[in-house]
């Protein structure tokens, strides 16, 4: 068995597992679109009951709008705090780089007058 063998190998199984994911959460959304338009359509018959046919139909709307907006600020705020956070470390300003030089340089001086033998 040569290295292309166990490559294929390894991408085979994981493309298979990737597959298998996606089909899962495909038929998980499915089902959970189904539950939402039965949901929906027994909150329109009991609302209707109550409230006239028009009204019904209204109250859902304002639902699966405020719903939609609900989602969308959920999404934007992940999105901001995805952009605020740094991408490059926090030693990026030259005082802290050079307090870190200076503390790193003492160190090595106390660790190489540690290791040196004292003068006869």
């Amino acid at each position: 068995m040569d290295i292309y063998d166990k490559v294929a190998a390894a991408l085979g199984q994981m493309l298979g597992r990737l597959l298998r994911l996606a089909l899962a959460a495909f038929f998980v959304a499915i089902f959970v679109l189904v539950a939402i338009y039965h949901f929906a359509a027994a909150g329109t018959l009991s609302l209707a009951i109550r409230f006239g046919d028009l009204y019904a139909q209204l109250i859902m709307a304002g639902i699966f709008t405020a719903a939609a907006l609900l989602a969308l600020l959920g999404l934007w705020f992940i999105a901001q705090a995805k952009s605020a956070a740094p991408a490059t470390p926090r030693v990026k300003q030259p005082r802290e780089t050079q307090l870190a030089a200076l503390i790193e340089a003492a160190m090595a001086g106390y660790d190489y007058a540690r290791k040196r033998e004292p003068a006869p």
